[in-house]
């Protein structure tokens, strides 16, 4: 074992997450690297989940913590959660996720080779327990003009970072759902993102979900553009085409069903994208 040996803080936030935690907590437990600590930090469950946290906590004092109480969001969670941590490498893990079995040690050692490196992310694997598909989120180098304007390819279960990221970036802002993008955007403006090219986690989509939710695409479309344009991205970005285009959808839905999005996807995005490229707006 190099004598570089951190310690590693995985961040997880909960609220009535039974139904998938102990994989989540199994997959931290069962890493290869030894010096990790889970922080837990659930927003009030009723369904069993702090219970299971507990006696996981009993079995394993040194790794397991826990704190329980009414939070904001998801993002305020995830602040309580770094406040907690005591790692020098901290990461966050959602309850219905889980690692590769050697994430922690890949991510460690490319620390070590890379000492100047304080940002490091990679791929995720995507299971959709409502489809059965198994594909692999491939990630991108991280590009700052795309990151604001278009999509950051950056997953936040494969993403890991030193603790001075916190200290001079600051907390998520827990006004927005979608606050990890504007985070990964505030740090990159900053400092550098390292991609390796591993599977680090993997991430499940069900009905469940708040990612999989129905009815919040739009929500998160109005968000990613008012993030776009918070860090100086154009009206006609691929963020702000989406935002007009799921209003365009929600209000022709009624009338033409799913073919609205198919005229939108087809016709309406294509034409503003070219648009806005040469109007830069």
């Amino acid at each position: 074992m190099s004598e570089y040996e951190p310690l590693v803080s995985i961040v997880t936030t909960t609220l009535n997450s039974k139904k998938y935690l102990r994989d989540c907590i199994e997959s931290v437990l069962g890493q290869t690297y030894p010096r990790i600590e889970h922080v837990l930090v659930d927003g009030g469950s009723s369904d069993g989940t702090i219970e299971l946290i507990q006696r996981y906590q009993a079995r394993y004092p040194d790794k397991i913590c826990l704190t329980s109480g009414q939070d904001k969001n998801a993002c305020d969670a995830w602040n309580k959660g770094w406040g907690m941590a005591s790692g020098d490498i901290l990461g966050w893990l959602g309850s219905d996720d889980i690692y590769e079995s050697d994430t922690i040690d890949t991510v460690v050692e490319c620390f070590r080779l890379n000492p100047n490196e304080v940002f490091v992310f990679g791929d995720c694997r995507i299971i959709d327990d409502i489809t059965g598909k198994n594909e692999i989120f491939r990630a991108k180098d991280f590009n700052l003009d795309e990151a604001i304007n278009d999509a950051c390819h950056i997953h936040t279960a494969a993403a890991f970072y030193k603790r001075e990221i916190i200290e001079k970036t600051g907390l998520m802002d827990i006004s927005l759902n979608a606050c990890d993008r504007d985070y990964w955007i505030r740090v990159g403006k900053v400092f550098p993102m390292h991609r390796v090219n591993r599977v680090l986690a993997t991430w499940r989509l069900h009905s469940e979900s708040v990612s999989g939710a129905k009815g919040i695409s739009r929500t998160y479309a109005r968000e990613n553009f008012i993030i776009c344009r918070r860090h100086g991205g154009r009206i006609l970005s691929g963020c702000g085409i989406r935002y007009f285009g799921s209003g365009i959808i929600e209000f022709f839905w009624p009338v033409l069903g799913p073919c609205s999005g198919t005229l939108y996807t087809k016709f309406a995005y294509p034409i503003a994208r070219s648009l806005g490229r040469v109007l830069r707006i």
